[in-house]
């Protein structure tokens, strides 16, 4: 009979240490379908300071109601952070059009994932409530008691911002960044991070133009409020910026890190491409130059030893033609590639400022303006090789704008490899245009 009970209390021992982990597996593969989503807005300042917005959009898979979260921000311990627990009101989708009053046939639950702006489909402007919450921090680990409970298959939204330095090196004015997202202990279905900075700074590719709209401190309001400066704030969270990152389907614990470089000027932003371009062009130089002893060595090579019909060839073709064709072809080629770029920058410049629209140009002085850019762009390409070719002949001319033509290509594979790094990947992701 002892044999007995024993075997009855081992199971039952054996069955509560099997239980959780069948719930713990059910649990993770229901996060497969109902995973977390996750965006944020993050602003770098001069002083290496980062404002940073987040949204974390919560599916509570489980059969019990949700009351607890937790997440841990790594890599800084932020001195001002605030927290918001959204409620949306449910948005009607169905409307009795006969009643005078039309009332609502059907109710939908909020998305809290979405995107587009909240407020224009179904939701008016300050109906949104955010619920203060009271958290307790232990090292980088966040954790909290829900203002309201999320029922099982129901959603929510936390919305954290906080201020915080540890992101940012500096190095003569270089500002590089790593930005680390926030790490949950749950799957995350979508996480997408917007990255800009303040408007008297350059990040990699744009200038960008930043308004705060509402700080950390004023976010700080110990009590559930419906405020329009937050309606605004959570819609631009993850929103188009000069750097926006996506990633899917991250690993519970896993983190997603963004890194770029910002500066106050555009020279120190771009100071070692620049450099890096200048030992590219000073390589190709040396390339020609060497190429140039080569020709002449080869020539004279074949003048020496050649049959007479050689010689009398060789000896009709001088040997500066050889300089010509390469060293000069070269430079002159190279300077109206640059005076193309520089005439480029200065109509891009021209454009961007408000001294056209200063100037009131009419419909015939715009009329003029569009030719004489066109034959200034006609004097830089032809011009340098019209030049060389009155003095060497026509063939000179065809070689120095198929010169023009190989600097192009050079001056293109430079400035996307070296100054608009990741512009294709930022422009076009999952075959539509983000921004």
């Amino acid at each position: 009979m002892n044999k007995f009970f024993h075997k009855i209390i081992s199971l039952f021992l054996l069955s509560l240490l099997i239980l959780p982990i069948f719930v713990g597996t059910a649990s993770a593969q229901d996060q497969l379908f109902f995973g977390q989503n996750h965006s944020y807005t993050v602003i770098f300042r001069g002083n290496g300071e980062a404002i940073t917005y987040a949204k974390i959009a919560i599916t509570n898979p489980d059969e019990k109601p949700l009351t607890e979260f937790s997440f841990e921000i790594p890599k800084v311990s932020p001195p001002e952070i605030a927290m918001y627990q959204m409620k949306l009101p449910q948005e009607c989708v169905s409307y009795d059009y006969n009643a005078p009053e039309r009332p609502c046939l059907e109710w939908r639950d909020p998305d809290y994932a979405q995107r587009y702006y909240y407020y224009g489909y179904g939701y008016n402007e300050g109906q949104t409530e955010y619920q203060k919450i009271q958290f307790t921090k232990s090292g980088n680990l966040y954790r909290f008691t829900l203002p309201t409970p999320v029922e099982p298959n129901k959603s929510t939204a936390i919305v954290v911002a906080y201020a915080a330095k540890g992101y940012v090196e500096e190095s003569f004015g270089l500002f590089k960044f790593n930005f680390e997202t926030i790490k949950v202990p749950s799957r995350i279905e979508q996480i997408r991070v917007a990255v800009n900075v303040d408007s008297d700074l350059l990040l990699k590719g744009k200038q960008a133009q930043v308004g705060y709209g509402v700080s950390t401190s004023e976010l700080a309001v110990p009590q559930a409020v419906s405020s329009r400066d937050l309606d605004r704030i959570v819609e631009k969270i993850g929103s188009c910026g000069p750097l926006v990152k996506e990633a899917k389907n991250l690993a519970p614990n896993e983190t997603f890190i963004v890194s770029g470089e910002y500066a106050t000027n555009w020279f120190r932003l771009y100071l070692s491409s620049i450099l890096i371009t200048i030992l590219i062009i000073a390589a190709i130089f040396t390339g020609v130059y060497f190429l140039v002893k080569f020709l002449k060595r080869r020539g004279g090579q074949s003048g020496q030893f050649g049959s007479g019909a050689n010689q009398q060839m060789t000896s009709q073709t001088p040997q500066s033609l050889i300089s010509v064709f390469t060293l000069t072809n070269a430079l002159v080629s190279l300077l109206s590639v640059v005076l193309v770029v520089g005439l480029t920058y200065l109509l891009k410049f021209s454009l961007e400022s408000d001294l056209l629209l200063s100037m009131g140009i009419d419909l015939v002085s715009g009329i003029v303006g569009f030719i004489t850019i066109i034959l200034l762009y006609v004097l830089v390409i032809f011009g340098p090789a019209i030049i060389v070719a009155i003095k060497y002949g026509w063939k000179s001319l065809v070689l120095i704008l198929i010169a023009e033509f190989l600097w192009f290509l050079v001056f293109l594979v430079i400035y996307f490899v070296l100054f608009h790094s990741g512009l294709i990947s930022n422009i076009f992701r999952d075959g539509h245009v983000i921004c």
